[in-house]
């Protein structure tokens, strides 16, 4: 199963779920479902700084679970909306929804959604769907000199796949 039909049947576990997404580790917005009809409360560069916190927080939580177990989850409780981050292989799965719910049930639902399709999901690094234009600009900025790390900042994608760009781009030149 790809990112989006696990973010669409995440979507139908429950009717008050607005939003479901897939970040990976550095905050970047792997793939995104939005219930048809729901207005977004977050507006313009906002839905990215909360992703990128959702993933710095999530990470940061986790230097606990010697002590404390696995992380779960981290659940944000607003005036309009709840939202979860919860960690999934090498990604967090974010969701939104209304305000007037049971959240230990909504989080039980999705919980077990993801871990009976976690096996299933491939979250594997997948260059196929990233735009010819982004691979051409790796490209541009590997063959410039620049550093793996400032690569990913300049195109906004984690480390690990400009890595794995990186290595197709040389097997192909060889």
């Amino acid at each position: 199963m790809n990112d989006v039909d696990f973010l669409n049947r995440l979507l139908t576990i429950n009717p008050s779920l607005r939003f479901s997404g897939l970040v990976e580790k550095s905050g970047h917005l792997c793939a995104s479902v939005i219930r048809e009809g729901i207005n977004e409360h977050l507006k313009g560069r906002n839905p990215e700084i909360s992703y990128s916190q959702s993933a710095y927080i999530i990470e940061l939580r986790k230097i606990f679970e010697n002590e404390l177990g696995s992380l779960k989850s981290v659940i944000y409780i607003y005036d309009k909306v709840v939202m979860f981050s919860i960690p999934i292989k090498n990604h967090i799965v974010v969701f939104s929804t209304d305000r007037n719910i049971n959240i230990e049930t909504v989080f039980e639902q999705a919980q077990a959604f993801i871990i009976n399709s976690e096996a299933e999901l491939d979250l594997e690094l997948n260059v196929k769907n990233i735009s010819q234009d982004k691979k051409e600009s790796v490209r541009n900025l590997y063959d410039s000199g620049i550093s793996e790390e400032l690569i990913a900042e300049q195109v906004d994608l984690n480390l690990a796949t400009v890595r794995a760009l990186i290595k197709i781009i040389t097997a192909s030149t060889k």
